[in-house]
C-alpha cells in the first residue's frame, strides 16, 4: 500500500483570487523583507482586504531558515490565533511557515518531533488551513510534505529535514505573477532545483508511477520553457508553465524522495554557502552518471534514464539503453550551457585547497542527510569523495 499526497492546487494567471473561496478570515502571513520590498506582499494583502480578511505579517524569514526564526513565528502565531496561515515566498519562507503551522497546531511539540512515525500529525489543519504561495519556480515546497530547517552543529549551520505526510499544505496557489520578477540567475538556479527533484525522484528507492508521471512532465516543461524565461523574464506563458513544472516536480519528489544529489547539495551549501538550486543543479549530471553506472543488475536506473530520453524524443526507441541514458545526461549539460549555468563546482570560486580542507566535513554532512538512504546505488565514503572531486574538475563519472 502506498499514498500520493497533494495539496489542493490552483494555478495560472489570477489564481490568487481563489483565496476568496477559502473559509476563514484571520490570516497569519509568513514572508521575508525582499518579498515585501518587491511589492508582492502588497499584492496579497490588497486581495485579502478586498475579500474582507484580516492579517498579521511576519517578515523576518532568512535564506536557509534557522530554528530560532521558526520558533518566533510559532509564538506569534499562537498569540494571534489565525484560522488561515499563508506562506508567500520561496522555499525558505514556505518551510518556515509550514513548520510554524505544525507547532501552532501542536504547541506541545518541538521541531524534532516532526517525523514520519507520528500518527497525530495526520490531524494537522484542525486549527488553521495552510496556503502556500510560491514566488520562485523551483523548491516545490508548496507541494511537499517536508521542511528543511538549519541548526548550528559543529560550528556550521547544518540543514535538517523534517517530514510527515500530514503536513502537506492545504492549498498551493501557483500564480505566475510572482515569479515574473525573478532575475535570470535566480530563474536558472530555482529551475535546476526543480529539474533535480524530477530526475532524482524518478529513480529513488521510493519511486512510484504517480510520481513518475509528474516528474516526466516537469522535465519536459522545464526543458521547453526555462530557456525562454531565462532570456525573457516577462514572457508570462513561459513563467506560467515553468511555475507549474516546479510544482509538478515538488509533487513528484515529495512522494518518491530525492537522493544523493540533494544530500551532497545540502552539504555543499552548508559548508560553502552556495545557493541550493545552483549546487544540486551542478551535481545533477554527475550523480546521474554515478547511478546509471550501477553494477547491480537488479537496479533499473539505466532503463529509467533511457526511457526518459526516448519518451522526450532525445533518443530513438530502438537505441540501446546505455546510449539513450547518456543522451539524457548530455541534454542536462546542454541546458546548463544554453543558460550559462555553471557545469562544475570549480566554477563557484572554491579553491582546490578549500575543497580538500573541507572534504571530511562535506562527507560527514552527506551521511547525516536523510536523502542518503534513498539512492538507487549504494553510496560509500570513497564514492562521495570521488563524486565531489569529479564534479569539481568537470570530469564524467567513470566508476
Amino acid at each position: 500500500m502506498w499514498y500520493f499526497y497533494s495539496p489542493k492546487i490552483v494555478y495560472g494567471e489570477d489564481s490568487l483570487d481563489f483565496i476568496q473561496n477559502i473559509k476563514g478570515n484571520k490570516c497569519y502571513i509568513v514572508t521575508d523583507k525582499k518579498i515585501e520590498e518587491l511589492g508582492y506582499l502588497k499584492i496579497l494583502t490588497e486581495k485579502l482586504q478586498k475579500f474582507g480578511k484580516y492579517f498579521q505579517v511576519f517578515n523576518e524569514v532568512i535564506p536557509d531558515p534557522r530554528e530560532e526564526g521558526v520558533l518566533t513565528a510559532r509564538e506569534q502565531c499562537i498569540n494571534y490565533s489565525p484560522d488561515i496561515i499563508i506562506a508567500l515566498g520561496g522555499g525558505s519562507v514556505i518551510d518556515t511557515a509550514k513548520t510554524a503551522w505544525v507547532l501552532y497546531e501542536f504547541p506541545e511539540l518541538n521541531i524534532g518531533d516532526i517525523h514520519l512515525f507520528r500518527s497525530d500529525l495526520y490531524e494537522t489543519g484542525n486549527k488553521a488551513k495552510f496556503i502556500a504561495i510560491p514566488t520562485t519556480s523551483g523548491t516545490g515546497s508548496e507541494a511537499s510534505n517536508g521542511t528543511i530547517i538549519s541548526r548550528l552543529e559543529d560550528d556550521i549551520w547544518k540543514k535538517f529535514i523534517f517530514a510527515h505526510r500530514g503536513i502537506t499544505p492545504t492549498y498551493a496557489i501557483v500564480d505566475p505573477v510572482f515569479p515574473s520578477g525573478m532575475p535570470p540567475k535566480l530563474t536558472a538556479d530555482t529551475a535546476f532545483d526543480a529539474l533535480s527533484h524530477a530526475f532524482e525522484g524518478m529513480v529513488s528507492n521510493w519511486k512510484n508511477e504517480f510520481s513518475n508521471g509528474m516528474g516526466l512532465k516537469a522535465i519536459e516543461l522545464i526543458f521547453k520553457y526555462l530557456p525562454i524565461a531565462y532570456k525573457d523574464g516577462n514572457n508570462i506563458e513561459a513563467r506560467d508553465y515553468l511555475h507549474q513544472a516546479a510544482t509538478m516536480a515538488g509533487l513528484a519528489f515529495s512522494n518518491s524522495q530525492v537522493h544523493i544529489g540533494h544530500g551532497m547539495g545540502h552539504s555543499w551549501g552548508a559548508v560553502f554557502h552556495t545557493p541550493h538550486g545552483r549546487a544540486v543543479g551542478i551535481l545533477l549530471p554527475y550523480i546521474s552518471q554515478f547511478c546509471i553506472n550501477n553494477p547491480d543488475s537488479d537496479d533499473t536506473t539505466l532503463e529509467i534514464y533511457a526511457k526518459i530520453a526516448k519518451q522526450l524524443g532525445w533518443a530513438k526507441w530502438d537505441e540501446n539503453d546505455k546510449n539513450a541514458a547518456s543522451m539524457a545526461i548530455n541534454k542536462i549539460k546542454e541546458l546548463q550551457e544554453m543558460i550559462d549555468f555553471p557545469s562544475k563546482l570549480q566554477d563557484l570560486g572554491i579553491s582546490k585547497k578549500e575543497l580538500e580542507e573541507n572534504m571530511d566535513l562535506l562527507v560527514t554532512c552527506c551521511f547525516q542527510d536523510a536523502t542518503s538512504v534513498m539512492t538507487p546505488r549504494s553510496i560509500t565514503d570513497e564514492y562521495y569523495r570521488k563524486i565531489y572531486y569529479y564534479a569539481y574538475e568537470g570530469k564524467d563519472i567513470d566508476f
